[in-house]
């Protein structure tokens, strides 16, 4: 209908131009303008049915994997935002549908010819999977799986589904946007409420994360860096008994040595001794010979 009136703006626009331009050769160019700019006009139509298909593979994909995040959450503040944007999320879907029909409703007479992206947008959007939207579930799935404090996993949890919030918002933004320059009043209104609502549930999320989550899993971290510290600790200490006992067996076992080793000195030490003192005495024993001898022999004489 909308396209129809546009049609009939432009033919009148060409009926007063046809007095400006005379002769045959100024209508055929002014054809070729009108054809010109209702493929232009087709072409972002075609633009607009596209995001469209991707936004409802987005809010499909969205629905199907909510449910397993909500169950990982701890926080009761953040699980009924989610569980109440599961439910806002589901009527998006049926917006949707909506603006669909609107978008692509049976096309006007003189309106079957399509432009080269009307052509090729309908190639690729034929219920393909959003890919954009894949990778992000799949990244947020990802660190649900990790091992982390329960605090620490919601704070993950929310930077996951403002992911999720951000793509949707530059989805919708766009899709509004093209229906406001092909003026489709009623598909431009559906388009900006699931605009609005999205912008509202990020604020939200935003508000839970600086208010609570970010906080306790803040203190929790600090929790598990002292423990660290303390473990670390303990564990010097235990290292220092342990490396003094070892020196004091060391030790123990060295004065061992020693002691055995003093009667060994000391007999060492002794034998010399004696044998020092034998020896004046063998010295002395060698000296007295000879008196001996002279004594005897003048013992004789007499």
């Amino acid at each position: 209908m909308i396209a129809a009136r546009q049609q009939i703006k432009l033919t009148a626009c060409l009926a007063i131009a046809s007095n400006a331009f005379k002769g045959v050769g100024g209508i055929i160019f002014l054809i070729k303008i009108k054809k010109i700019i209702m493929e232009k006009m087709n072409d972002l139509k075609a633009l607009l049915q596209h995001e469209v298909e991707d936004l409802i593979s987005v809010e499909d994909q969205i629905i199907e994997a909510m449910p397993a995040m909500i169950e990982k959450v701890q926080n009761n503040e953040l699980k009924k935002a989610l569980q109440q944007h599961l439910t806002v999320t589901e009527k998006q879907r049926t917006r949707l549908d909506q603006v669909k029909k609107l978008v692509t409703g049976k096309p006007q007479k003189g309106e079957e010819s399509k432009g080269f992206l009307s052509g090729l947008f309908e190639a690729i959007s034929s219920g393909d999977k959003c890919k954009g939207m894949e990778g992000i579930i799949t990244e947020g799935q990802k660190i649900m799986k990790a091992d982390m404090d329960a605090d620490v996993k919601d704070a993950a949890i929310i930077a996951a589904a403002q992911k999720i919030e951000h793509y949707e918002i530059c989805g919708y933004g766009t899709a509004r946007a093209y229906a406001m320059q092909l003026n489709m009043k009623e598909a431009e209104s559906l388009l900006q409420q699931t605009l609005d609502e999205e912008y509202a549930a990020d604020d939200l999320l935003t508000k839970l994360a600086y208010s609570d989550v970010n906080e306790k899993a803040e203190s929790t971290d600090d929790s598990a860096s002292r423990r660290q510290a303390g473990s670390a600790k303990n564990n010097g200490q235990s290292n220092k008994t342990a490396a003094a006992k070892k020196s004091g067996q060391n030790i123990k076992g060295a004065n061992k040595a020693v002691a055995s080793e003093a009667p060994k000195k000391a007999a060492a030490k002794k034998a010399p001794a004696k044998a020092e003192n034998s020896q004046p005495k063998k010295a002395a024993a060698k000296s007295a010979a000879p008196k001996k001898a002279a004594a005897k022999k003048s013992s004789g004489k007499k």
